[in-house]
């Protein structure tokens, strides 16, 4: 059984407990999650012709503009921020360009471009792709059963 000083500290942190989850639903108990963090969509996250590299990339590029609401960084910038080197943020920048994921206007010269966070758009195949039903499905090399006589 706890001694009375133990049950009253308990009973304190049960009680600003109870306070903060009146107030809150998500307690960051980890003080390095408190500079904050970034989402990632799943459809990013999922699509399989991206590399890690682009994944990761897409993620910093959110990850600024959260920040302000826009995204201008240098490619020097992203590449230590990603540990990486220039050449390797030019080609995940390229990936995500290729499937749509973002674009970026160039300023000139010693400036940095200006990215744009594109809107998501299924591909055509996934699109177009209609669910079928039970008549229209072809049908299945199960043997036929044979009734048998009881």
């Amino acid at each position: 059984m706890p001694d009375s000083k133990h049950a009253s500290t308990y009973i304190k942190i049960m009680d600003s407990t109870k306070e903060i989850l009146q107030k809150h639903t998500i307690i960051i108990l980890n003080g390095a999650l408190k500079h904050g963090f970034t989402q990632l969509p799943r459809y990013v996250l999922q699509d399989k012709k991206l590399s890690f590299g682009a994944r990761l990339t897409y993620a910093v590029l959110l990850s600024y503009a959260w920040q302000e609401d826009s995204c201008f960084p240098g490619q020097e910038r992203m590449s230590k921020d990603l540990g990486t080197t220039d050449r390797s943020v030019r080609r995940f920048l390229a990936e995500l360009k290729k499937t749509s994921y973002i674009d970026w206007k160039q300023q000139g010269l010693g400036k940095p471009n200006i990215y744009y966070i594109l809107d998501y758009k299924p591909l055509k195949i996934e699109a177009d792709r209609t669910p079928l039903s039970g008549l229209d499905r072809t049908p299945t090399s199960v043997p036929k059963r044979i009734p048998t006589s009881a």
